[in-house]
């Protein structure tokens, strides 16, 4: 397995673990600040692990079709 590829699976876990609850689940309680940082954090996160994961998938598509 490539190391982008886990990498990029543990930050979508990060993503989904830790800004997940003040950004969408639990909003009593929690300033509008701090839901909008963890919010934006979430979809950075997201973003970066999709594109680490995808990266590393077209590296190796790449590898397998040059080397045949």
């Amino acid at each position: 397995m490539n190391i982008r590829r886990t990498i990029g699976y543990v930050i979508w876990l990060l993503a989904f673990l830790i800004p997940l609850q003040p950004a969408l689940l639990s909003t009593e309680g929690i300033s509008n600040v701090t839901g909008l940082i963890s919010f934006i954090a979430l979809v950075i996160l997201v973003f970066v692990g999709y594109f680490l994961v995808d990266g590393a998938n077209a590296a190796e598509k790449a590898k397998a079709q040059h080397g045949h």
